[in-house]
């Protein structure tokens, strides 16, 4: 029985090597392509954000399942010093992962929402460069003293792109104006019909798409937490989380309570322990002398 004992905790500890391996394989892996796809790094720039936030969330699974074969390793292995240290060690910066999902998802809003105002910044500012382009146009054709004038003022404004030139035509200066204002007109309305604002359906995909991320990036930082831990705890950091939002419930806000059935809370006071805070929410065991007035035998 001894013997197979010691062979069932050799094998355990094979495979938790293997398992550890395994895991900082996959955390190199992840680093590696994360850095592929943000670099250069260009933080004010709305389009390097969301390629960011993509390579984030893309391969976001693969350090989250590294997090758990090392808490398995190390569950597996539990005589192993270093194995115990790296786990440990692991734990703790996996809290700036908590940290950098919760913050993906006000980045995400901001980005989402620039990109929809970018958008729109960039045609108005395109229909403010075509409008004064044309009316520029329209001035010259309008004011022109003769088909000379005309003609020279047009070449000077150099605007072959929108197909508007003088061509002699043998027409008199009105016939030549109005001809030219029709054709300007409708190149008008062409490039205007071209430059369009953000369609609601583009709106609507920026937003669901940005759902998406942010709902994402909570329930990866959810779970990251519960694969977090502080130095010095016993328990993962989402675990602390809950109780210590548990803890600071109507009552726990009482002044004249203070905490949970008048208690202070654990690790915020210099009041008792935590052993002794939660052995005195355990209700007492009943004295036999309340009853009978005799104390228990010896």
């Amino acid at each position: 029985m001894a013997v197979t004992k010691e062979f069932r905790a050799f094998d355990s500890a094979i495979l938790a090597d293997r398992l550890a391996f395994m895991a900082i394989a996959l955390f190199v892996t992840y680093l590696i392509t994360l850095l592929a796809s943000v670099l250069p790094v260009r933080l004010l720039d709305t389009d390097w954000q969301l390629r960011f936030i993509a390579a984030c969330l893309d391969s976001a699974t693969i350090p989250l399942v590294a997090l758990g074969l090392l808490h398995l390793a190390a569950y597996l292995d539990p005589d192993n010093p270093a194995l115990q240290t790296r786990r440990d060690t692991l734990a703790r910066l996996a809290m700036v992962a908590v940290i950098g999902f919760l913050l993906i998802v006000p980045l995400q809003a901001f980005a989402g929402w620039n990109s929809v105002v970018s958008a729109r910044t960039n045609v108005a500012r395109q229909l403010s460069v075509a409008n004064g382009t044309f009316d520029l146009l329209q001035e010259t054709i309008t004011t022109a003293t003769s088909l000379d004038n005309l003609q020279a003022r047009l070449q000077a404004i150099q605007t072959p792109s929108l197909g508007i030139r003088f061509e002699t035509m043998g027409l008199p200066l009105p016939e030549t104006k109005r001809r030219m204002l029709a054709r300007l007109q409708e190149v008008r309305k062409e490039v205007v019909t071209r430059i369009e604002a953000p369609t609601p359906k583009a709106i609507e995909a920026v937003v669901r798409d940005s759902l998406r991320v942010m709902l994402s990036s909570f329930a990866l930082a959810v779970a990251f937490a519960m694969g977090a831990q502080r130095k010095g705890s016993d328990v993962p950091l989402l675990v602390e989380w809950h109780t210590a939002i548990s803890l600071r419930g109507p009552r726990a806000n009482q002044p004249e309570t203070g905490g949970l059935l008048g208690l202070p809370l654990p690790g915020l006071s210099s009041g008792p322990s935590e052993e002794e805070y939660f052995s005195r929410l355990v209700p007492e065991e009943d004295d036999d002398s309340s009853e009978t007035g005799v104390p228990p035998p010896a």
